[in-house]
């Protein structure tokens, strides 16, 4: 198995973890998506300086450091939304695979903007497993 691919998963295990202890603190602390928020990204902030004094690397250039502070700016909005859908008592059975459609964004920018898919076969399948992922999406949060 390639690297990115044991990350890929861990990723995916990480994120479905998260959104389930997420759900679990706000019924249990009762407090606003924005408060919610602030703690969850203290918790963001420790795990990222756990692994920069781990593996210390300062490579800064304007342009790439710019474009991940607007990254990060873009994913905390996301997971505002997130918050507040919880807040508003969002299952997350229902909730996760609605917002985890941002599958067919990301493959269909990765294509377009990234030209990460080399050949029209390969790309059809990308395309129609993306499509599969959003039509289960819909179907379970409806």
């Amino acid at each position: 198995m390639q690297s990115w691919v044991f990350y890929g998963i861990v990723a995916a295990i990480c994120f479905g973890i998260n959104t389930i202890l997420y759900k679990i603190a706000s019924q249990k602390g009762n407090f606003s998506p924005a408060f919610g928020s602030l703690v969850f990204g203290i918790g963001i902030l420790i795990a990222f300086l756990v692994y920069f004094f781990a593996k210390p690397s300062l490579q800064f250039e304007w342009k790439s450091t710019t474009l991940a502070i607007i990254a990060g700016i873009v994913w905390a909005i996301g997971f505002l939304a997130i918050a507040i859908a919880i807040s508003q008592k969002g299952e997350v059975a229902r909730l996760a695979p609605l917002y985890n459609a941002n599958t067919i964004i990301a493959v269909v920018l990765g294509i377009i903007l990234l030209k990460e898919v080399p050949d029209i076969s390969q790309m059809w399948r990308v395309v129609a497993g993306a499509i599969m992922i959003v039509i289960g999406a819909v179907l379970v949060s409806v």
